[in-house]
């Protein structure tokens, strides 16, 4: 299901009662020690949903961060990696397979993959999610207290609501947006629907094309521009961070400003700002939390969490490219990222 935009905003806060969890409550979570049985190795499952930068950060960083809680892939602890290349079917089967091979703890990157194992894990596998928008959608629970006892991780929800206030200061003139998104993704239509409310409540018409595929993203952009948008938004969708360096050269090449969601890709030209989550941080406190499970702590103890603070990355290049002026309290807040070739691929 798609949540409205009261329960969207109440991600983290709020407590639903019991009976609107019925079921979730009634299941139970296997409890774990950290020595484990000493008879295997201890197994974790990691699936994501598709290849991709910002995934890849996310996911080295949880690795890392497990490995300096004590739970180092080695003898003792297999990581069973997955990859559904972008195919929910693809995903489910996968989620399957980890399930038979009897980990110790399954780690899902991003929303499709939380579905997925949702979908196929049995009720006493414990689940760690991260980089994931949507886990209401999901099924994992209904705020951040109140979800399946088996199941924890990190929100990252983009604040679109912060984007485009961002991309008011920086154009105060700014009366009409333009959406590419994928309506098929469960986090992208879902974050598509708070940026039009968001749009709805600072005045600001959206303009949504949806595409279902990299390769729609050009024909997609012209019927954007036909529209006279004065800049590009962008929400947490697969299918528009697979086009991302697509995106960004159309942007340039017609002087629009482009609002993103992934710091990996702050520096690419036509990028001018990224207001978003840290995946490297992200997918460290991921680490955190599956320490801890892996150590004995019931997931049901543990609350769903957010990674920090949004943060906003900004590009120098493509604001002087712009002829933008940007406004010192905004320069003050962000980080200021270098012009690249090719998006950041490093935690350090």
């Amino acid at each position: 299901m798609i949540l409205t935009r009261r329960s969207g905003l109440r991600l983290l806060g709020g407590a639903a009662t019991a009976a609107l969890l019925g079921p979730l409550l009634g299941c139970g979570s296997r409890r774990l020690d950290s020595a484990g049985d000493g008879s295997r190795p201890r197994r974790v499952g990691l699936l994501q949903y598709r290849a991709s930068l910002p995934l890849q950060l996310t996911r080295d960083a949880f690795v890392a961060s497990l490995a300096a809680r004590g739970f180092r892939e080695g003898p003792r602890l297999q990581l069973l990696r997955r990859d559904a290349d972008g195919s929910q079917r693809r995903c489910h089967r996968l989620a399957a397979e980890l399930v038979r091979a009897r980990p110790d703890l399954l780690v899902a990157l991003g929303t499709p993959s939380l579905m997925a194992a949702l979908a196929e894990a049995p009720s006493s596998l414990p689940i760690v999610f991260c980089y994931c928008s949507n886990p209401w959608a999901a099924g994992a629970g209904h705020s951040a207290h109140q979800h399946r006892p088996n199941v924890t991780g990190t929100v990252t929800t983009n604040p679109v609501d912060q984007q485009l206030q961002l991309a008011r200061t920086v154009l105060p003139a700014l009366t009409q947006v333009g959406l590419l998104y994928n309506p098929a993704e469960a986090n992208a239509s879902f974050e598509a629907e708070l940026l039009a409310q968001a749009a709805s409540a600072q005045q600001v018409q959206l303009q949504r094309e949806p595409v279902a595929q990299p390769a729609d993203l050009a024909l997609a952009w012209e019927r954007l521009r036909q529209g006279q948008v004065q800049a590009l938004l962008q929400v947490g969708d697969y299918t528009t961070q697979q086009g991302f360096a697509q995106l960004a050269e159309l942007a340039w090449a017609a002087r629009l400003p482009l609002f993103g969601v992934d710091p990996a890709f702050a520096g690419l030209r036509g990028c001018l700002a990224v207001v978003g989550w840290d995946p490297c941080r992200d997918g460290r406190q991921a680490g955190v939390l599956a320490a801890r499970v892996l150590g004995g702590t019931p997931p049901a103890d543990l609350p769903f969490e957010r990674p920090g603070r949004p943060q906003v990355w900004l590009n120098a290049a493509t604001a002087r490219h712009l002829d933008l002026r940007l406004p010192q309290a905004v320069l003050a807040e962000a980080t200021l990222v270098p012009a690249a070739a090719a998006a950041a691929a490093s935690c350090d």
